[in-house]
C-alpha cells in the first residue's frame, strides 16, 4: 500500500474530505490556508504526486507519525476473511445491577479493510451494531446499542468507541469499549468477538437468531 492509500485511507477514517485535509495540513504547516488545495491532496491520493516536505506536516494533521503514514499496512489477520456469525461479548458495570455481560450473535462483513458488524434479530433484545476499519491486526470503530423499550434502560440508546486486537487465526477479537453511561459518566470494559460460523446466508442467520446462552440444537 502507497503513501498515497494511506492518506486516503486515514482520511476517511477522520470523515475529512479532501479540503479539510488541505486546511488542516496547512494549519499544523503554519501557512495560510488555501497555499495546500484540494486537487493536491486528489494528486497525492491517486499517486500521480508525492507529498515530500508536506507529509510531515500531513502527517501531524491526521495524528499519526510519519513512520506510521508512510509504513506499509501488515496483511489483515494474515488475510484471513472475517465475514461470518460471531458471538458478541461486552461487559459493563450497572450503578443499579451491578456487573453485567450482553451476549449477541452477529453477522460480521467485510469489505477490503471495513467491517460492519449488526446483531441478529431474536439473539437479545437489546441490538448491537458496530462498524471497524482494519490495519493489520488492529480494528478500531465505533459501536451502538438500541436498548429494549420494556427493559431496564426503557429504549435509551449509547454508543461509544471500540478497538480489537484480531487473533492470527482470525477466529477472535478481543479488546475494550469506551462510552458513557446512565449517568451521562465516561466507562469502558471489555469486548470480545468469536466465531462461530463462517456461513451468512439466510438459513444460517436463522439458525442464530437466538440467546447465545441457549444451548445449540442440531
Amino acid at each position: 500500500m502507497g503513501i498515497g492509500d494511506q492518506i486516503r485511507m486515514r482520511r476517511a477514517e477522520l470523515g475529512w474530505s479532501q479540503s479539510r485535509l488541505a486546511a488542516e495540513t496547512c494549519r499544523t504547516a503554519g501557512v495560510d490556508i488555501g497555499t495546500l488545495g484540494r486537487q493536491e491532496i486528489y494528486r497525492w491520493e491517486k499517486g500521480k504526486r508525492t507529498p515530500r516536505e508536506w507529509l510531515p506536516f500531513i502527517a501531524k494533521a491526521v495524528g499519526l507519525t510519519q513512520d506510521e503514514l508512510t509504513a506499509p499496512d501488515a496483511p489483515v489477520a494474515d488475510g484471513i476473511a472475517l465475514g461470518g456469525i460471531w458471538h458478541s461479548r461486552y461487559a459493563y458495570e450497572s450503578t443499579g445491577r451491578g456487573a453485567i455481560t450482553r451476549h449477541h450473535y452477529v453477522v460480521i462483513r467485510q469489505d477490503g479493510n471495513r467491517l460492519s458488524v449488526e446483531s441478529l434479530p431474536g439473539s437479545n433484545d437489546s441490538p448491537v451494531s458496530l462498524s471497524f476499519t482494519v490495519r493489520g491486526p488492529i480494528a478500531t470503530g465505533t459501536w451502538t446499542e438500541h436498548t429494549a423499550v420494556d427493559g431496564y434502560y426503557q429504549g435509551a440508546v449509547y454508543h461509544g468507541a471500540l478497538q480489537v486486537i484480531v487473533d492470527p487465526t482470525g477466529r477472535s477479537m478481543a479488546g475494550r469499549w469506551v462510552g458513557f453511561d446512565k449517568e451521562f459518566r465516561v466507562d469502558s470494559g471489555p469486548w470480545t468477538l468469536n466465531l462461530v460460523d463462517t456461513a451468512t446466508d439466510e438459513v444460517t442467520r436463522q439458525r442464530y437468531g437466538k440467546s447465545p446462552a441457549e444451548p445449540e440444537v442440531n
